[in-house]
């Protein structure tokens, strides 16, 4: 590694430490980071002038600025997941045969991110990634929104269900279900909903919290749903552990 490289890895180093620990002083940001004390100081002496911390040198006490936010305004998490379970989802449906498909959570639907509908013997339509699909009555939009903490599931809820004079039936009836969902670890389509097809998914959890959820969809009349729970659930629920590994890693 370069003298150049090896400065910009010990300037990450330390912004992630000071983030870690703000407040801080060198000698103690310096023992958190494995880095010497000159080596601190000279980093901190060239973040503070870019702006991106400040530095009391009474009590060396440090602090990040507003503008570090500005380091992840391009940061875009879909994708992220996307590249992430790429492979693996390739490597599902070679296993199902049936499409696999990668849906995350958008303006209160769920977005298609990826699909292997066009690599899949058993592919039955044409639909893309950047299909939107509704969350109450899809197996994608159920199991993620069932695998959020209970408050902001139910501000999800409460925007999606409308004010009338059931609002309160549908509300209790909508937390019924995702509370199913999620004893069950897995999600069904909606009966009715695009009958000539259904999907079963799971949701891809960190830290007990869903980031995106993955379906297997077949044609309804080929599997009954039992057939489908006993087959793919656990090749699903084995995909989803390994993407949630996958997004733990560095990147």
């Amino acid at each position: 590694m370069s003298e150049t490289s090896r400065g910009v890895a010990r300037a990450l180093t330390v912004l992630r430490t000071i983030n870690a620990h703000p407040g801080a002083g060198v000698s103690r940001i310096a023992q958190a980071a494995g880095i010497s004390r000159p080596a601190v100081y000279r980093v901190v002496r060239t973040l503070e002038e870019a702006g991106y911390l400040r530095y009391d040198p009474a009590s060396e006490s440090l602090r990040l600025t507003p503008l570090v936010k500005q380091l992840s305004a391009g940061y875009d998490e879909e994708a992220w997941i996307t590249e992430a379970a790429g492979p693996l989802l390739d490597e599902l449906q070679r296993e199902v045969i049936w499409p696999t498909d990668l849906f995350c959570f958008f303006d209160d639907t769920m977005i298609m991110c990826r699909t292997t509908r066009r690599v899949s013997p058993w592919t039955f339509d044409k639909v893309a990634v950047g299909l939107r699909i509704p969350l109450l009555v899809t197996a994608c939009g159920r199991a993620y929104l069932a695998h959020q903490q209970p408050r902001d599931r139910d501000l999800v809820l409460e925007r999606l269900i409308p004010e009338n004079g059931r609002h309160n039936q549908e509300l209790a009836a909508a937390r019924r279900m995702l509370e199913r969902v999620r004893d069950d670890g897995y999600a069904m389509r909606e009966v009715g909903f695009m009958r000539e097809t259904n999907s079963i998914a799971v949701p891809v959890l960190v830290d007990g919290i869903a980031r995106c959820s993955i379906a297997v969809t077949y044609i309804a009349s080929a599997l009954k749903p039992e057939e489908v729970i006993v087959r793919y659930e656990p090749l699903l629920r084995a995909c989803a552990a390994n993407i949630a590994a996958a997004l733990l890693q560095p990147h």
